[in-house]
């Protein structure tokens, strides 16, 4: 029989076990062969339809999430229908647009702390003082660059 040290001791490893696991996960699924630099601002993206730059009516704007030279990821309540995307970047008159595919959805719970967190490892982040109800589930979409498209 556990006594209750021995109980919390093995809560305490059982948690360090998971964490550690879902942390090896995270580094194993991550191919980028790029750094990815945070990117927390508002830019606008379009679904691509052809070669041309779609009408800015059609463009709305996104939470990015992460950056890097080849792609971005951003935030969104549902995914995109398209894999073809152009992202609208910087403010006019100095915005430059890119094309880019859609290369993953992951479905995640974005934190009031900030925090975004996959929505298959929400359970380990629950035991960590998160409340779950504090959490709104979202889409993150990653994408890579095709190509600059030209403003007309």
């Amino acid at each position: 029989m556990l006594t209750t040290n021995g109980q919390i001791d093995a809560n305490f490893y059982n948690m360090i076990h998971q964490l550690a696991d879902s942390v090896q996960l995270d580094r194993q699924e991550d191919r980028r062969k790029e750094p990815r630099e945070a990117y927390p601002s508002t830019q606008r993206i379009a679904t691509r339809r052809g070669s041309d730059l779609p009408d800015e009516s059609q463009f709305f704007d996104v939470r990015f999430y992460d950056l890097t030279r080849s792609g971005f990821s951003f935030l969104v309540p549902s995914a995109p229908a398209s894999d073809s995307l152009v992202a609208a970047i910087g403010a006019s008159p100095n915005t430059i647009y890119l094309a880019a595919e859609v290369t993953h959805r992951t479905e995640v719970l974005v934190y009031s702390s900030g925090l975004v967190e996959r929505a298959k490892h929400s359970a380990a982040i629950g035991r960590h003082g998160l409340n779950s109800k504090d959490a709104t589930p979202m889409v993150l979409v990653g994408c890579r660059f095709t190509e600059k498209i030209e403003n007309r």
